[in-house]
Order: C-alpha cells, then structure tokens, then sequence
C-alpha cells in the first residue's frame, strides 16, 4: 500500500539542501557539511545568511547584496566545491528565515551547539527553532559529528509509533542509498517503582521489552517490504533513552529520529529525547516530522 509520508518526502527529495552561516567555525562545519550532503544526493546548495538590520540594507541597494553574497561565496568555495550553489541574505530572524525554505528544501542544515545557552545563528534557539518547525527533515551537526564522511551504520531511533513512521522512511532510504546497515535502537527506561526490587524490575523489563519488540517489528515491516536489500540489525535496550541510543550511535554516519513519538504533546513539537540527542549524539543527527 503506497505511503503518503514517504510519497511526500520523495516528491520533495530535489529541492536544494539549505543550510544557515553566519561566518563561525559551527557555522562552516555545518556548509561543509551540508554541500557533501547535497553532492552525494544530486542537489543544490542554498546558504542563506539572516540578519533583520543587513537584510533591509541590501534590501535597498543591490550592490551592497552582490557584495555580502559575494564575500559569502568567497568565504565558502573551499568548503562547497563543485556543488551548485547560491548565497542569499533575508531580512528576517534566523528560524524564519530557515523555516520559510521548508515549502521547497529537500533538507536543512543546522549547528546544534549550545543548545541552550546561545543564540548565534548556527546554534541554540536557532536550531531548537528550526527543528520544531520545519517541514523538511532537518540534518544537526552536533558538537562531536566527526569531520569528513563515515562509513558507518544508518541509525533509527524508534518506538513504534505512527509519528515516527517518517523518520523511519528516511532511514531505511539513506541506509539503502549508502549501502549500509540499518541499527534501529529501541530504548526502555523502567521505572524504579518503591517497595520493588531488581528481581522485580528485571522481570517488568523483559516483558515490556518482548511487548515493544512486536510494536516495533511491525511499524518496520512495510519499509523493509519496500526496502528489500537493506540490512536491519534491531537492538532493543533497557535504560535512559537519550543516553543509550547516544551509546549506540557510537560509529555512526547518521541518527535518525522523529520529533516525539508515544506519549508526545501534540503542543510539544520537540520531545525531550530528540531534545538530548542534539547534544549528546556522537554523529549528526536527522530529525523527521509527520507532514501533517
């Protein structure tokens, strides 16, 4: 039965890779990275700088924009090679600006560090922002994604539920475009309920564990059907989510996972275990939401 979400994403999949700079060294990691991306994947490259006050200058004078586009492309031709590309300024906040390129991006790149602490164009709020309301997925280049590409794993952070299913397509799709193996990582924490002992716990988290295994083989099973050649190693683990699919993305090319999966607040775009990842994950992380 076709798939509307990974329809959808495939109708998007030759939109151009967009990627936000604002001249930091994040910044330039995330263009390098993002213009790899976008070679591997037979795309375009948009690099838009947005600043509400340079925005309105080059707004109203066209050669102040060549020039700030110029000193872009000159400062990013080593990092961008041979990828088509342009260089835009908006006059609009970063997430705005990033958001708005969400109708036609096949992805979008952002730095992820200092989540919480800065507001600098690659990184905090920004990122935050951009992943809670983009409508593409969005590729963050955390603070330990290795330089250059890996031949590792594709990793899916999954749970079984119908809001991951997109993040489940994409993965399957990028483990089967690189040829690699799909970890898909199910993580349970049990709960350390009073009077109970570890005898007890063990016991409730080999049940749930044996309960969620069927949840989740079955959610995959429509995207194995339609990915035949990929290769699905399925880890399920008892423990603090964040940390232990962080653990098991160790080697990883790519993290994939969905905006919130069971239990998320349909207000709560971003859930607090795709929250963590964006600044424990040892890779770059994609982040999947539904379309709807």
């Amino acid at each position: 039965m076709p798939n509307p979400q990974e329809d959808a994403m495939t109708e998007t999949a030759t939109g151009p890779v967009v990627c936000g700079y604002d001249g930091s060294r994040d910044a330039r990691r995330a263009v390098a990275w993002a213009a790899n991306w976008a070679r591997d994947h037979d795309a375009s490259l948009e690099v838009i700088s947005a600043d509400r006050a340079v925005g309105r200058v080059v707004a109203f004078d066209e050669t102040a924009r060549a020039n700030v586009e110029g000193a872009m492309r000159d400062q990013l031709t080593d990092l961008v090679g041979q990828v088509p590309a342009i260089y835009r300024v908006v006059a609009d906040s970063p997430v705005g600006a990033l958001v708005e390129t969400t109708g036609y991006a096949s992805a979008i790149v952002v730095g992820s560090r200092g989540l919480t602490a800065r507001e600098d164009f690659a990184m905090g709020s920004t990122s935050a922002g951009v992943v809670e309301h983009a409508r593409c997925p969005v590729l963050v280049i955390t603070p330990r994604t290795p330089e250059g590409h890996s031949s590792g794993p594709v990793v899916l952070a999954a749970d079984g539920s119908e809001a991951g299913d997109p993040a489940a397509a994409f993965a399957f799709a990028e483990a089967e475009r690189r040829g690699a193996t799909l970890r898909v990582v199910h993580s349970v924490e049990v709960p350390r309920l009073p009077g109970a002992s570890l005898f007890d716990l063990d016991q409730l988290a080999e049940s749930v564990l044996a309960e969620d295994e069927k949840v989740v083989t079955d959610a995959l099973a429509p995207h194995e059907a339609r990915h035949p050649g990929v290769t699905v190693d399925l880890v399920l683990v008892v423990g603090e989510p964040a940390t232990t699919i962080a653990t098991e993305a160790a080697g990883a090319a790519l993290l994939v996972t969905g905006s919130r999966g069971h239990g998320g607040f349909a207000g709560l775009l971003l859930g607090s275990v795709s929250r963590r990842l964006l600044q424990t994950a040892p890779c770059a992380v994609a982040v999947v939401r539904p379309t709807d």
